[in-house]
């Protein structure tokens, strides 16, 4: 397949799941959509030079591009954080989260969205991004690994240590 079919593939297939993850940092609709279209024109611009080496995981790589663009973004201001309920009235359509897989079996512990919402947001910053990762913009394992640079072992520890914090913040309602 040619690159350009690759690429709009891509597009495609990952267009709306950028831009609610973008979204989801950015809390306003319009600069979550000019900064995914970003993403994907810093990425074209980046395989149409031609002295990089190929991009073997272009999801991974088009989430490092959007989450660096988010990072760009807030520096110097201060963070606002979005909940999933705004996200919701403004079009951003998310998975429903009803249970959390600790690693890689599933447990019974389960979520509702305004649980979620509220504890999630109460986290450090770095748990909180690791889980959105996983269970809001439903990333694999090897994927966030890829995104965060960190080893498939520390994703899987972050993501433990996050659910228990999570559970610990719950168990107190």
């Amino acid at each position: 397949m040619r690159i350009e079919e690759e690429f709009l593939s891509a597009y495609d297939k990952y267009s709306a799941n950028i831009l609610k993850h973008i979204y989801f940092r950015v809390s306003d609709q319009k600069l979550a959509e000019d900064m995914t279209q970003e993403v994907f024109l810093k990425t074209w611009d980046y395989i149409k030079t031609g002295e990089v080496k190929e991009i073997k995981y272009l999801k991974a790589f088009l989430y490092r591009v959007a989450t660096n663009l988010v990072i760009d973004h807030y520096r110097g201001k201060s963070k606002k954080l979005v909940s999933i309920e705004a996200a919701s009235e403004e079009g951003i359509e998310f998975n429903e989260i009803s249970e959390v897989a600790t690693q890689e079996k599933e447990t019974d512990f389960s979520l509702d969205r305004e649980i979620m919402e509220k504890y999630l947001l109460e986290l450090k910053d770095e748990y909180r991004q690791i889980l959105i990762y996983r269970y809001i913009d439903d990333l694999e394992i090897g994927e966030i690994s890829k995104i965060t640079g960190k080893s498939l072992i520390g994703v899987r520890v972050l993501i433990h240590r996050a659910l228990k914090k999570l559970k610990g913040k719950m168990k107190n309602v």
